[in-house]
C-alpha cells in the first residue's frame, strides 16, 4: 500500500468524521428529510442506468475529439465535461423530479459549500501531514484550487450527482443499507483485476476490505446528509492530491 493511498484513506476518514461533527453542531442544516420515494423505484433505477449508458456514449465522442473543439482551453473542456454528464440532469428534467433526488438541496447551499471547504482543508492537512515527500501545504492548496483545474472540478461535481442519481433510486428500491453494501463490494471488486495483473498477494486482501470500509464510511455520511454540495469539494481536492500531493 503506497503512501498516497494511506494518506488518502486518512484524509477521507477525517472528512467523514468532521462532517458527522458538523452535523451534530449545525443540526438545522442537515436535519432529517422526508424519505425519497418513487412510484416505481425499479423503473427509475433502470432509467438511471440508461442515463449512465448515454454518458459513456458521449464520453466516447469526447475521447475521439468529436465534441466542442478545444485547443487546451480549460473552460471549453469544463463545458465538454458538463455535456458528457448532461444525461443526469436531462433525465430528472424529463421525469419532472426535484434536484433533491440527486442530492442537491436548495436550502442554505452556500453554507453547505463553506462547511465543505473547511472540512476539505482540514482533510488536506491530514493528507499532507501523513504523506512523505509532500510539497509545502501552501503549494498543495494553491495548486489544487487553481483555475486550470476548472474542468476537473466540473467533472467531479457531475460524477457525484450521477452517483447520487443511481444511489437514490436503487436505495428507494432495495434499501439504503443494501445499496451501500453493494456499492462497497463492487468498488473493492473493481480493484481485483489490477491486483491479479500485478501479482496478487494474500496480504493485499486487507486493502480490498479497507477499500470497502472506506466506501461504506463515505456513503454512510453522504447518504445521511443527502448533500453533494459539501462532499464534491472534498472529493475534488483529494482527487487532485494524486497530482500535487508529492513525488
Amino acid at each position: 500500500m503506497n503512501e498516497h493511498y494511506i494518506s488518502l484513506i486518512a484524509a477521507y476518514g477525517t472528512g467523514v468524521l468532521l462532517w458527522f461533527l458538523a452535523n451534530y453542531v449545525f443540526k438545522s442544516i442537515w436535519k432529517d428529510h422526508k424519505t425519497i420515494t418513487f412510484e416505481k423505484p425499479w423503473l427509475e433505477f433502470i432509467f438511471s442506468i440508461m442515463a449512465v449508458i448515454a454518458i459513456i456514449g458521449i464520453g466516447q465522442l469526447y475521447l475521439r475529439d468529436l465534441m466542442i473543439p478545444n485547443d487546451g482551453n480549460k473552460v471549453i473542456d469544463a463545458i465538454n465535461q458538463f455535456l458528457i454528464f448532461s444525461p443526469t440532469l436531462l433525465l430528472i428534467a424529463i421525469r419532472k423530479q426535484p434536484i433533491v433526488t440527486i442530492w442537491l438541496p436548495k436550502s442554505k447551499f452556500l453554507f453547505r459549500l463553506v462547511i465543505g471547504l473547511v472540512i476539505t482543508i482540514c482533510s488536506l492537512l491530514v493528507y499532507w501531514l501523513i504523506r512523505k515527500n509532500a510539497p509545502s501545504f501552501e503549494s498543495l492548496l494553491t495548486n489544487t484550487y487553481h483555475p486550470k483545474n476548472i474542468s476537473h472540478l466540473v467533472q467531479v461535481f457531475m460524477e457525484d450527482i450521477t452517483i447520487a442519481l443511481i444511489f437514490v433510486r436503487l436505495s428507494a428500491w432495495i434499501g439504503n443499507k443494501r445499496t451501500i453494501a453493494i456499492v462497497a463490494i463492487l468498488f473493492a471488486a473493481g480493484h481485483i483485476p489490477s491486483l491479479l495483473t500485478s501479482g496478487f498477494a494474500v496480504n493485499e486482501l486487507g486493502s480490498l476490505f479497507l477499500d470497502a470500509f472506506i466506501v461504506v464510511l463515505v456513503l454512510s455520511a453522504v447518504s445521511k446528509s443527502r448533500d453533494v454540495w459539501w462532499f464534491f469539494i472534498l472529493h475534488f481536492a483529494l482527487d487532485m492530491s494524486q497530482f500535487y500531493g508529492g513525488l
